[in-house]
C-alpha cells in the first residue's frame, strides 16, 4: 500500500457537522468530520493520550473530543484542551495528531494520505466530466468491499481480454480476440479506445436490451486510468447516441480488502426509475469481477513480470503494474508485514504534512516504509511518462 497518493475516504453525504465518521485506509485508521464552514478534517484516529478511538467520541464545535478523557484536538491536529488539567494548563507542544488534507470532488471525501507539501501534491482526478452535466447524464451511485488486494482488483478492471469469459451480460465467447492498437500515456497513466463484438441480442436484459434490440455495429470503447486515487474510466458507445460511463476509484482498506467507489452515467433511458436496474447489473459485474480476482495467486501485488507471462493484449495492466513499481521505488509503500507484526504493542501513523515540516515532537512514529525515501516522485513521474518512447 502506498502514501502521498489521494484516497476517496467516504462518501460526501456520509460525512456531517457534529458527527465523526471513523474510515479505514490503507490499514490504518482515521476520522473525518465536517466543520461549520462546509469543508472537511481528517486526522489520525487514536489518540495520543491513551490511544482511544477518536471517531467514538463527539464534535465539539469544529473539535474532535476523544470519549476517554475529553481531550479536544482542533482540525490542525493541534490538542486545544485538556479537561483534567483545566483551563490554564500549558498544553505540551508534543499534543498533536497527523492532519490529512482533504479536497470534494464527484460527491466524494478525497484525502491525500501522504506529507508531501502542497505544491508537490498532483491534483485529485479529474476523468468525470459527464457528472457536471445532469441534463443529459443521470449518475448513479455504489460503494463495494472486496476482499481482494487493491492492485490485483484494479488490474482486472484494465484487463478487456476478460470480458468475453467473465461477464454474461456484455461479454462475447464468440469473439474473444482483442483489438491491439496503441496506447496513449497520459500524465499520470494510459488511455486507449478500441473496438468490441456486441453480444446477441437476445443477451441484453432491460432498457438496453430494447435500445439495442436491432443489429448493430462494433461497440466502441474507451478506457483510460489513472495511478492518482488508483481509479478508472470505462466508456462504451453501444451505438450513437447511446453510451454510459464507468468511473470508479479503488481504496486499499488493507492488503486483503479494497472498496471501490463507483459512479455510472448514462447518456439514455435518464428518469429515476432506470436507476435501479443498472445499479443491479454493475453490481453483477462487479460480483462477477470479484469472483475472479479471489481466486488469482499470488494474492498480493505487485507481481514481477518475470513471474507471469503477459502478452500484448495486458499492455494497460502492465503499464499500471509499472507505475506501481515505480511508487514502491519512490519509497513510498509501507512496511505492512512490520506494522500488523507490532499492532499490538505499538502505534503507527502514516505521515502528515505537519510532521514533514516539523518532523520532531510526535508521539506516535510515522510508518516505517519497505524502502529508503525520496520526494521527488510525482515529479520524476510525469518527466518519465512525458518522453515520447513512454508511449511505445
Amino acid at each position: 500500500m502506498l502514501i502521498n497518493n489521494w484516497y476517496v475516504a467516504a462518501e460526501s453525504a456520509d460525512v456531517v457537522q457534529g458527527q465523526p465518521h471513523g474510515v479505514k485506509m490503507l490499514g490504518f485508521d482515521f476520522v473525518l468530520q465536517r466543520l461549520s464552514d462546509g469543508s472537511v478534517a481528517c486526522l489520525s484516529d487514536v489518540c495520543i493520550h491513551r490511544g482511544a478511538s477518536l471517531s467514538k467520541g463527539a464534535c465539539h464545535g469544529d473539535r474532535f473530543a476523544c470519549p476517554f478523557h475529553g481531550w479536544e484536538f482542533d482540525a490542525s491536529g493541534a490538542c486545544v484542551k485538556i479537561p483534567s488539567m483545566g483551563d490554564d494548563f500549558a498544553i505540551p507542544k508534543r499534543a498533536k495528531i497527523d492532519s490529512y488534507p482533504t479536497e470534494e470532488k464527484y460527491d466524494w471525501i478525497w484525502v491525500f494520505l501522504g506529507d508531501l507539501p502542497e505544491d508537490q501534491r498532483p491534483p485529485v482526478p479529474n476523468l468525470l466530466p459527464e457528472y457536471d452535466d445532469p441534463e443529459h447524464w443521470r449518475v448513479t451511485r455504489m460503494v463495494i468491499d472486496a476482499d481482494v488486494n487493491w492492485q490485483k482488483f484494479e488490474e482486472n478492471s484494465l484487463d478487456t481480454a476478460h470480458l468475453s469469459f467473465v461477464h454474461k451480460s456484455f461479454g462475447n465467447r464468440l469473439s474473444p480476440k482483442a483489438t491491439l492498437v496503441p496506447i496513449d500515456r497520459t500524465a499520470y497513466g494510459a488511455k486507449v479506445a478500441r473496438e468490441r463484438v456486441p453480444p446477441k441480442a437476445e443477451v441484453k436484459t432491460g432498457v438496453l436490451a430494447s435500445l439495442l434490440s436491432e443489429e448493430r455495429g462494433k461497440t466502441q470503447v474507451e478506457l483510460e486510468f489513472s495511478i492518482l486515487g488508483t481509479c478508472h474510466r470505462i466508456h462504451p458507445t453501444f451505438r450513437p447516441g447511446v453510451s454510459q460511463v464507468t468511473f470508479a476509484s479503488s481504496t486499499p482498506v488493507g492488503l486483503h480488502k479494497t472498496r471501490q467507489f463507483g459512479l455510472q452515467a448514462r447518456n439514455y433511458a435518464i428518469e429515476p426509475q432506470f436507476d435501479q436496474e443498472r445499479l443491479d447489473g454493475r453490481r453483477q459485474a462487479i460480483m462477477e469481477d470479484i469472483g475472479v480476482v479471489t481466486t488469482v495467486r499470488p494474492a498480493l501485488g505487485p507481481t514481477a513480470f518475470r513471474d507471469e507471462l503477459l502478452i500484448k493484449a495486458d499492455e494497460m495492466e502492465s503499464i499500471f503494474r509499472h507505475l506501481v513499481m515505480r511508487m514502491i521505488d519512490f519509497g513510498w509503500e509501507i512496511d505492512s508485514e512490520k506494522v500488523e507484526r507490532e499492532w499490538n504493542h505499538k502505534v503507527y501513523v502514516i505521515p502528515s504534512p505537519a510532521r514533514r515540516l516539523d518532523p520532531k515532537g510526535w508521539v506516535h512514529e510515522a510508518c516505517p516504509m519497505t524502502r529508503p525515501r525520496r520526494d521527488d516522485g510525482w515529479q520524476v513521474l510525469a518527466a518519465e511518462l512525458s518522453k515520447p518512447e513512454a508511449a511505445e
